[in-house]
């Protein structure tokens, strides 16, 4: 089976817009994870197996995924669909097509902060049980903030913590022992807001 990229870099209009359909955008994030039949996303989405078909037909036709495997059984074949990257980004020559790339990316923020929100509640109940008041040596996170700062600035902070990301998949490829392993689901999402949602308290005069 072809190994499934990091990042794909969307290169024509089509896929573009392949990507600002929210039932498509839920198929392609469910094919992230692992590849599934038409009939299991049917089943899962609670959809019809003909919408369903018409979907990974367009994301197949596209280039967003790839038939991974084929299973006959009796007169019927099973067809498995995997996603060709974890993560989708346009190319330069795409990002004048300002709808067009912001409404792919709202649905596919939205997407990820639905799987989120699904994986924490499968979440076995220690991986929320701390043994210290110091976040600091917490095996988890969950915060939320907002800064004003001028964008150039977030920019390079955003850039850091890519850094950041890379250094931690550096450390899962170090060899350890099967007892030490342990699974960790890592989600994050940034984004300019039109104004703060925290409100500060005025001090009295």
């Amino acid at each position: 089976m072809e190994k499934q990229n990091d990042i794909m870099v969307l290169t024509n209009l089509e896929q573009l817009k392949s990507l600002s359909d929210p039932l498509r955008i839920e198929i392609l994030c469910l094919l992230v994870e692992e590849a599934r039949s038409g009939q299991q996303l049917s089943q899962q989405m609670g959809e019809s197996r003909s919408k369903v078909h018409y979907h990974l037909q367009d994301l197949e036709r596209n280039g967003l995924i790839r038939l991974v495997e084929e299973n006959r059984k009796g007169n019927m074949t099973q067809k498995l669909y995997r996603a060709v990257a974890k993560s989708f980004i346009p190319s330069t020559e795409l990002l004048s097509f300002h709808h067009e790339y912001g409404e792919s990316r709202r649905l596919m923020t939205i997407s990820t902060l639905d799987r989120a929100k699904s994986r924490a509640l499968a979440a076995p109940e220690s991986a929320f049980l701390t043994d210290s008041e110091d976040h600091r040596k917490w095996h988890r996170i969950a915060s939320q903030t907002e800064v004003n700062i001028p964008k150039e600035k977030f920019k390079k902070w955003v850039a850091k913590y890519h850094e950041l990301i890379q250094e931690l998949n550096r450390m899962a490829e170090e060899e350890v022992s099967e007892e030490e392993m342990e699974t960790f689901y890592l989600m994050t999402v940034a984004f300019q807001i039109d104004e703060p949602y925290f409100k500060e308290e005025k001090e009295d005069e």
